[in-house]
């Protein structure tokens, strides 16, 4: 499989990319207040959704493929025309207004601007965001007491070697399938990941934390990443249930390429994500032609979680 299936895909009618290309240069830039896209440009953008069925269809479409606790939890954006059409910069003003649709933008990240580039950086640790290699499944800020309600990964620049698929799994039906004495163990504060700074609208460092918060999907988390996997105690039940959890995420992921324009949203409650290796020889490949994502974080109003 090559693309996301059609079943996840979402097209913007012809219509509705003409709306906002004719609105989105009298629209107010994509201003933040702590971390989160300011109330009245939420507004303005919001009107534009409220005069177009076309893009109301759009939103109650995304929102029954991310939110459906049977479904699994991810969407699939064909942004292209607004990228192609107005260009990168008014192009990602709008997909800014399209996510906004869905829930308030958030830039978590302090050093980053509201869409954090995510290039291909050759000199670390290829198991990284921006690394070349495998990025094992994860939520992201899994390590804060609120993490982003949905996490939005835009291709910019797909990886010219033509791999890097990227991979998807529903995380509460992994949860179920795991034992009684497995849940117990992950729903104990035992687990690490990385470090915690320079954080905005994600709450507070959560170290150790539980990987079940025992929480319904509409709440609570399912905080688990791979990454934490090398540093544990391979001795450690904990660690023989965390990857009991992985090997059930594994076994019903699903993987495909996201090509020029293609945006996914991944609902954290429920769903992780991750990417495979990208081709070799990417150092053969100039810096401005490797693969570059856009990512953005949005928080979730009570009743959408």
């Amino acid at each position: 499989m090559t693309t996301a299936p059609s079943t996840f895909r979402v097209p913007l009618p012809d219509t509705l990319v003409d709306l906002l290309g004719k609105r989105v240069i009298d629209l107010p830039a994509p201003e933040l207040e702590l971390g989160l896209l300011r109330e009245d440009v939420r507004a303005a953008y919001d009107r534009v959704r409220a005069q177009s069925p076309e893009a109301q269809v759009v939103v109650r479409r995304c929102r029954d493929l991310l939110n459906d606790p049977d479904g699994d939890g991810f969407a699939v954006l064909e942004v292209g025309p607004l990228l192609d059409h107005y260009g990168l910069d008014e192009g990602q003003k709008a997909a800014t207004i399209l996510l906004s649709w869905l829930g308030r933008p958030l830039r978590a990240f302090d050093k980053w601007p509201l869409w954090k580039p995510l290039g291909t950086n050759l000199t670390i640790d290829p198991m990284r965001a921006t690394g070349s290699g495998y990025n094992p499944l994860h939520i992201d800020v899994v390590n804060a007491t609120e993490p982003p309600d949905y996490s939005a990964l835009l291709c910019v620049r797909p990886d010219p070697r033509g791999e890097g698929y990227s991979l998807v799994s529903q995380l509460r039906r992994a949860v179920d399938r795991l034992s009684e004495s497995e849940r117990a163990f992950l729903a104990e504060e035992a687990y690490h990941d990385g470090a915690f700074y320079d954080l905005t609208g994600v709450g507070k460092e959560y170290d150790p934390f539980p990987v079940l918060d025992g929480l319904s999907a509409s709440e609570g988390f399912v905080r688990f990443t791979a990454k934490m996997l090398p540093d544990m105690d391979l001795h450690d039940p904990h660690t023989s249930a965390v990857r009991a959890l992985e090997r059930e995420l594994i076994a019903e992921q699903k993987k495909f390429l996201l090509g020029f324009g293609d945006l996914i949203v991944v609902n954290q409650h429920l769903c992780v994500h991750g990417r495979e290796p990208l081709g070799g020889g990417q150092e053969e490949v100039p810096e401005e032609r490797r693969r570059l994502l856009w990512q953005m974080f949005l928080r979730a109003a009570k009743a959408d979680a």
